[in-house]
């Protein structure tokens, strides 16, 4: 009987750090596809026209027009820079994601084109 007890609490703890590694695993995935949707949103927008895609912006601070917050403790921020061509920027976009203990911070960054 001791022995089944020893064994049933180092499983308890064994069950415990895979929870968490699967919560972690869990948001750095949905943060990484909140950035994608988001770049994949840019995208599509005027260089002229649109705020959003305006040379600026700040990846460690909220500022108008370049950052969100889609969920509770999610935080999306970006930055756009001229590109190498007028017709393009450099785009980073930094995921905070306050919901999980690892990976709190994912940055992604891309060349985005004036259609």
């Amino acid at each position: 009987m001791l022995i089944l007890t020893i064994g049933m609490v180092a499983i308890a703890g064994l069950l415990a750090v895979t929870t968490q590694m699967q919560i972690g695993a869990r948001e750095a995935a949905r943060s990484t596809r909140l950035a994608q949707d988001k770049i994949d949103e840019l995208m599509k927008l005027n260089f002229t026209s649109d705020p959003e895609v305006a040379i600026g912006g700040d990846l460690t601070s909220n500022v108008a027009n370049h950052s969100e917050t889609p969920l509770t403790g999610v935080t999306l921020r970006w930055a756009v820079s001229a590109g190498p061509t007028n017709d393009l920027r450099v785009l980073t976009l930094r995921v905070v994601n306050l919901r999980t203990q690892q990976y709190r911070q994912t940055d992604l960054t891309t060349i985005i084109r004036k259609w």
